[in-house]
């Protein structure tokens, strides 16, 4: 197992088309167990060192600090193929926007309008305002495979939950929306030129209330946000890599 001090975040070398899982818990070792059989390395990040040392028997190179802060402080170095997996109980897309646009944009977090929540599928609170969403009211099976069809209801998904959240339109909101997109039958992620992408939306309409997505055909996140200028020139790079 690989440990770090915070203070060592920008020493870490992070390989190209690697794997990045952050958080080591359930969700995020079982990740591990699913892409080491892919060929990129496996980098998971974890602040409980009991979480590492199950993630390290599963063949993961393992990383000891908080993995919100880690994301953030390395972002530069990552290749735009790197895969994240986010999986900790936080909205990690949000928590990384907010950090990267930090020094040219304040961005406040707001709650989510309940005219808003009403009217998305089977919605309910979250930690920090934050709102979940789901096509499903149940638990879906661990091995879903996100087929057109519910595996459990045999409804089909005519409207994939990330086109739905992209239509939106309530008054002077903005929506930005980060798809995740199926690594394996139970298991979504992103690129970081994702999260490029959802850094240059929102930088593209220059501030404004925002609802921030991470979704995949079923099941989303969604965190409302008021992003100001913080000064009325200049642009931040976002590019993953830059």
């Amino acid at each position: 197992m690989i440990e770090i001090r915070e203070d060592c975040i920008p020493e870490i070398k992070i390989p190209d088309g690697a794997v990045l899982i952050i958080g080591a818990g359930h969700f995020g070792q079982k990740a591990c167990r699913v892409m080491r059989a892919s060929e990129r390395p496996v980098l998971i990040v974890d602040i409980d060192p009991g979480n590492l040392d199950a993630a390290v028997l599963e063949g993961a190179s393992a990383l000891g600090c908080d993995g919100v802060r880690f994301l953030c402080a390395c972002y530069s170095r990552l290749d735009s193929e790197t895969i994240i997996v986010p999986a900790v109980p936080v909205h990690l897309a949000f928590e990384w926007m907010k950090d990267h646009l930090s020094g040219l944009w304040e961005v406040s977090r707001i709650e989510v309008p309940p005219e808003i929540a009403g009217d998305l599928p089977n919605s309910f609170r979250a930690t920090e305002g934050s709102v979940l969403v789901s096509y499903a009211d149940f638990i879906c099976p661990d091995n879903c495979p996100e087929p057109e069809h519910c595996t459990v209801t045999g409804e089909k998904r005519t409207v994939p939950l990330y086109n739905l959240l992209s239509n939106i339109s309530f008054m002077d909101w903005n929506v930005a929306v980060l798809r995740s997109r199926q690594l394996a039958p139970g298991l979504g992620g992103y690129s970081a030129g994702d999260l490029a992408a959802l850094a240059d939306t929102v930088m593209d309409k220059r501030g404004g209330n925002w609802l921030i997505c991470t979704s995949c055909s079923c099941h989303a996140i969604v965190t409302a946000c008021k992003i100001t200028p913080s000064y009325s020139t200049g642009r931040l790079i976002s590019k993953a890599g830059d």
